[in-house]
C-alpha cells in the first residue's frame, strides 16, 4: 500500500465476481462513499477501464486508471491525485543512452519522410522524362501524399492497439520497402502504387514520431522537442533537392528511393535498441504487458474507427484526382468533374456523421477525429493555420527546382543548390521562435501572426518574377525573396507543434498530434493538386491555339521535347511556364493572406483563461516536471534528455 497525504492507493486483484466492469459492483467493493466507473460495456474476459473518480471523504481526489482488467490481473499506467491530495507521480522518463538513442531515431524519421517530397520534387523532372509521362508527374508527390494524409491517426490507434515500439518498426519497415519498390518501377502506374503504399508507411512514421516525442519528455520540453523535430524536417527539405539533383545528374533517379533501405536499416536498428519493449509504460508497477493474442483480439481491433478512415480516405482522394486530372482528361464543367466534386463533398459529410456517432460513448471505436474538437475554436484554428501553412510549402519545393531547370535551363543539381536558402530558413525560423517564446512567454498568437505576415510578404514577392528570364540564370533577388518565406513558414510551424498540449484534453494528446500532422500533410497534398491545376489549365489554354496540338501534347509528355522545338516556339513555350509558375506563386499569396486573418481563431478572452503561454523550465507544476519531477524522475533512475540537456546549457549560457 502506497500512501500520498491522506489518500491511500492499494493494489488489488479484480476478479469477475468482485470486479466485472459494472457500477454497482465497484461501490460495492470500495472503502470510499461513492466510486463511478465510466466505460462502456465490459466482456467476461476482460474490462477495459478508461476512469475512474473517487469522491466524498477524499476531497476533490480523481484516480485516472487506463489499461486492462483481467481475472488475474489490474493494469493501470497512471494514478493522479487532484485537489488537497498530493501528486503521485509514476511517469518515467528515460535517460541515458536510451533517451539519447530514442530522440535520434524519432528525428531520422522525420528527416526520412520530410526528404522525400523536396528529393523526389527535384528529381521529377528526370522520372517523368525517362518514364515519358510528364502530365501524370503530379500524381508521384501527390499519390504518396493521399495516404500519408489518412492514414496519420490510424496508425496512432495501431500503435495505442499493438504498441508503440512495434507499430514503429512496423511501419518502417513498410516504408523501406515500398521505397525499394519505387526504385524499381519500370513504368509511371507502377511508380505511384509503389508511393501510394510507401506514403502508407511515412504516415506512421512521422505520426509514431511525434507521438513517442510528447510521451518522453515532461510539457515544460516540449518546445525544445519541437524545435529538435522541425529543425530535422527542414533539414531534411534542405539536404532533399540537393541530394535529388545530384543523384539525378550524376547518377538515376532510381536511387532517390533506394537510397532509403540503408537509411531505413539504421533507424531500425536504432529503435529496436532504444525504445523500451512497453514504452511508454516503463517501471510503472502497476503495469502488466498484454500478450500479442489480446492485442490482436477481436475487442482490442474493434477499437479502430475503419468507417471513419475509409471516408475519410474516400474524400480525399476523390478531390484530389479531380484537381490533378482537370483539364487534361476533362474539363471543369464536365459531368465527370461534377461528380467527383459532389462524391467527394458527400463522403466529407459522411466522414463528419460517422465521427459524431463515433465520438458517443456508446460506440466502441475511438474516433479519428472526436466531435468534441469541433467546439473547440482555437484548436480548430491551429488545424486550419496547419493547413494553410503547408500549401507553399509543398510548392515551392517542387515548383522553384521546376522552374530553375524548365524555364532557366539549370540543372537539377543546381536547382537543388537554389533551394537551400528556403529550407534553411525554415530549419532557423523554427529554432529561433521556440527560443523566443520560451524566453520571452510571448503568447504564441502573437508569434503565429508575425510568422504569416512575414510569410505573406516573401510569397508576395516570389510572385513578380520576370516571365522573361528564360534560358539566363534567375534573378539574384530570388534569394531573398526565399529567405523571407522560409522563415515565416518556420515560425509558424515552430508554434503550431507545442499549441496542441495546451488548448486540448489530455485524453486528446496523441490524437491531436495525428490530427496536426494530417491536416498539414493534406494541406501540401491539396495545394500541390491546386498547383498542378492551375499550371495545366494556364498552359491548355494558352498553347493550344498559340502551337498546335501536337507539340503541346509532347510537352506534356516530357518538358525534353521543349529543346527539339523551332527557337520562336521555344520561346513561347518557355514563357507561358514562367507565366503559369508566376500565377502559382500568386495562389500562394492568396492563400497566405488568408492565413492571416485565421489568426485570430486563437485569441482567447479573458474567460477563457487568456492567451496561451509557454511553460518554462522550473516554473511548471510537478506532476509536468520541474524541481521536484525531476529528482523523483532522478530517484528513480529515469529522466533527461539530449534536449533537455542542451537547453539547460543554453539557459545557463544565457544567465
Amino acid at each position: 500500500m502506497e500512501k500520498s497525504g491522506a489518500i491511500e492507493v492499494t493494489e488489488r486483484t479484480a476478479t469477475p465476481s468482485s470486479f466485472p466492469g459494472s457500477k454497482e459492483s465497484a461501490e460495492e467493493k470500495a472503502e470510499a462513499p461513492n466510486v463511478s466507473v465510466l466505460d462502456r460495456p465490459a466482456t467476461p474476459a476482460s474490462i477495459h477501464v478508461s476512469e475512474v473518480s473517487i469522491e466524498g471523504r477524499m476531497e476533490a481526489a480523481e484516480v485516472i486508471v487506463a489499461g486492462t482488467v483481467t481475472p488475474g490481473s489490474f493494469q493501470t499506467s497512471e494514478i493522479s491525485f487532484v485537489g488537497k491530495a498530493e501528486t503521485t507521480d509514476i511517469i518515467y522518463y528515460l535517460k541515458g543512452w536510451r533517451l539519447h538513442f530514442m530522440s535520434l531515431s524519432i528525428a531520422l524519421l522525420f528527416f526520412l519522410v520530410n526528404i522525400e517530397v523536396a528529393i523526389v520534387g527535384t528529381s521529377l523532372i528526370s522520372i517523368t522524362d525517362d518514364l515519358h509521362s510528364f502530365k501524370q508527374g503530379g500524381w508521384v508527390v501527390t499519390g504518396y501524399l493521399i495516404t500519408y494524409t489518412s492514414m496519420i491517426i490510424i496508425w496512432a490507434k495501431i500503435s495505442d492497439i499493438i504498441g508503440r515500439k512495434q507499430a514503429t518498426l512496423a511501419t518502417t519497415f513498410i516504408f523501406m520497402m515500398f521505397s525499394a519498390g519505387c526504385g524499381l518501377s519500370q513504368t509511371m502506374t507502377q511508380l505511384i502504387v509503389n508511393r501510394v503504399f510507401q506514403g502508407i508507411g511515412a504516415a506512421g512514421c512521422v505520426s509514431l514520431a511525434l507521438t513517442i516525442a510528447y510521451e518522453m519528455v515532461p510539457k515544460s520540453q516540449y518546445p525544445s522537442i519541437a524545435a529538435q523535430l522541425t529543425t530535422a524536417s527542414a533539414l531534411g527539405s534542405l539536404a532533399g533537392p540537393v541530394i535529388g539533383g545530384g543523384v539525378a545528374e550524376k547518377a538515376t533517379w532510381r536511387w532517390v528511393f533506394l537510397l532509403n533501405l540503408p537509411a531505413g536499416l539504421v533507424t531500425i536498428i536504432l529503435l529496436g535498441l532504444s525504445v523500451p519493449a512497453h514504452f511508454p509504460y516503463q517501471g510503472q508497477p502497476f503495469y502488466i504487458a498484454p500478450t500479442f493474442r489480446q492485442k490482436i483480439s477481436k475487442a482490442s481491433l474493434a477499437r479502430l474507427d475503419l468507417s471513419g478512415a475509409v471516408l475519410l480516405l474516400g474524400a480525399t482522394l476523390l478531390l484530389v484526382t479531380v484537381l490533378l486530372e482537370a483539364p487534361n482528361e476533362f474539363s471543369w464543367h464536365s459531368k465527370t468533374a461534377i461528380v467527383l466534386f459532389v462524391l467527394s463533398g458527400v463522403l466529407g459529410l459522411l466522414f463528419l456523421l460517422n465521427e459524431r456517432i463515433v465520438t458517443s460513448d456508446n460506440w466502441r471505436p475511438e474516433p479519428i477525429f472526436p466531435w468534441r474538437f469541433l467546439f473547440n475554436r482555437v484548436w480548430i484554428g491551429t488545424l486550419i493555420l496547419a493547413l494553410l501553412s503547408a500549401i507553399p510549402y509543398n510548392i515551392i519545393i517542387i515548383d522553384i527546382p521546376q522552374r530553375l531547370q524548365t524555364v532557366n535551363g539549370i540543372s537539377p543539381l543546381g536547382a537543388g543548390i537554389r533551394l537551400i536558402p528556403f529550407n534553411f530558413m525554415i530549419a532557423l525560423g523554427c529554432i529561433l521562435i521556440n527560443v523566443f517564446a520560451m524566453r520571452t512567454r510571448i503568447s504564441p498568437i502573437y508569434l503565429v501572426l508575425a510568422g504569416s505576415i512575414i510569410q505573406l510578404v516573401g510569397l508576395s514577392l516570389l510572385s513578380s518574377l520576370s516571365s522573361n528570364d528564360t534560358m539566363t540564370s534567375p534573378p539574384s533577388v530570388l534569394y531573398g525573396w526565399e529567405t523571407l518565406s522560409g522563415f515565416g513558414i518556420g515560425m509558424v510551424w515552430g508554434m503550431l507543434l507545442v499549441i496542441p498540449p495546451h488548448v486540448v484534453e489530455p485524453r486528446d494528446l496523441a490524437i491531436s498530434s495525428g490530427a496536426l500532422l494530417q491536416f498539414r500533410v493534406f494541406g501540401g497534398a491539396l495545394g500541390l493538386a491546386l498547383a498542378s491545376a492551375v499550371m495545366n489549365s494556364y498552359l491548355t489554354e494558352h498553347l493550344s491555339h498559340s502551337i498546335g496540338a501536337e507539340y503541346l501534347a509532347a510537352v506534356l509528355q516530357s518538358t525534353e521535347a521543349i529543346k527539339g522545338f523551332p527557337v520562336d516556339v521555344q520561346r513561347l513555350v518557355l514563357e507561358k511556364f514562367a507565366e503559369g509558375y508566376d500565377l502559382q506563386m500568386k495562389v500562394l499569396a492568396a492563400f497566405a493572406g488568408l492565413q492571416v486573418l485565421c489568426v485570430g481563431l486563437l485569441w482567447r478572452g479573458k474567460g477563457q483563461g487568456g492567451q496561451i503561454r509557454i511553460v518554462e523550465v522550473g516554473q511548471e507544476s510537478p506532476r509536468q516536471g520541474g524541481k521536484d519531477g525531476a529528482e523523483r524522475r532522478e530517484r528513480r533512475g529515469f529522466g533527461g534528455s539530449l534536449g533537455e540537456w542542451v537547453w539547460k546549457r543554453f539557459i545557463e549560457l544565457e544567465r
